[in-house]
């Protein structure tokens, strides 16, 4: 009988965490940055993390990823390479960016710019929702020429790791579309129209963009989604 690894069980939930609850350490250097009812922007919060990773010692030195293997530095999101020591994906974040999540707009529920809060708070509910175990590694400071207008450096970069998922065939890596439409709606997810690949459970405010097949891995004990957009939409009054 072949097994189908959209029918894996749900895995139980994780809290997203790092090395000494990074995760959760960085998200209080937001919550106290900020005051009561204030929202500060990228560039506020960019700042935060960094006298955070500065006095926390959780500033990475660049150097300290060149021992592990470039898998992937075309994305428009990370550079992703693997770490053999543990067998982890170690992502790094393009300088001065900290990758998209859902936003609604005109169009419909499309990818934009996220804030760092808000790419920690990305990780965190893949964590919960797909019982991924993905850490807060640190921060990596370039001094080097920014790519962004208006920015004199590149900027920080936010660097998370994640179980590194080897496929039950290497082959063909990737589950089909129908291979994943059954994983999310086995989760209750149902399909987001007017969105790019978009899902979301409606009673929990969750919005999944970005879920390609590409975006998943077929692996002897099911499916796992490895990069997704997610936020939690606050419910209108």
């Amino acid at each position: 009988m072949t097994h189908d690894p959209a029918e894996s069980p749900v895995p139980e939930p994780r809290r997203f965490r790092g090395p000494q609850g990074l995760g959760e350490q960085a998200a209080r250097a937001l919550e106290q940055g900020s005051g009561p009812g204030e929202g500060l922007g990228a560039m506020e919060e960019e700042s935060i993390l960094q006298r955070w990773a500065e006095e926390s010692g959780c500033l990475i030195p660049l150097s300290d990823l060149a021992p592990h293997r470039v898998v992937s530095n075309q994305t428009s999101e990370h550079e992703v390479r693997y770490r053999e020591s543990d067998h982890r994906a170690v992502k790094r974040t393009w300088p001065g960016m900290f990758g998209f999540v859902p936003t609604k707009g005109a169009a419909g529920w499309m990818p934009s710019p996220a804030k760092p809060s808000e790419y920690l708070l990305r990780q965190a509910l893949q964590n919960e929702l797909f019982g991924d175990e993905i850490r807060l590694e640190g921060a990596i400071l370039d001094q080097g020429q920014s790519m962004i207008m208006g920015r004199a450096s590149a900027g920080l970069s936010l660097v998370i790791s994640q179980p590194w998922l080897d496929a039950a065939d290497p082959s063909e890596p990737h589950p089909t579309d129908h291979q994943v439409r059954n994983y999310l709606q086995a989760r209750g997810f149902e399909p987001l129209f007017g969105s790019f690949f978009g899902w979301h459970v409606s009673e929990l405010g969750i919005v999944v963009l970005d879920a390609k097949n590409d975006n998943f891995v077929a692996t002897e004990l099911g499916i796992f989604p490895i990069d997704l957009q997610i936020a939690q939409i606050r419910p209108a009054a």
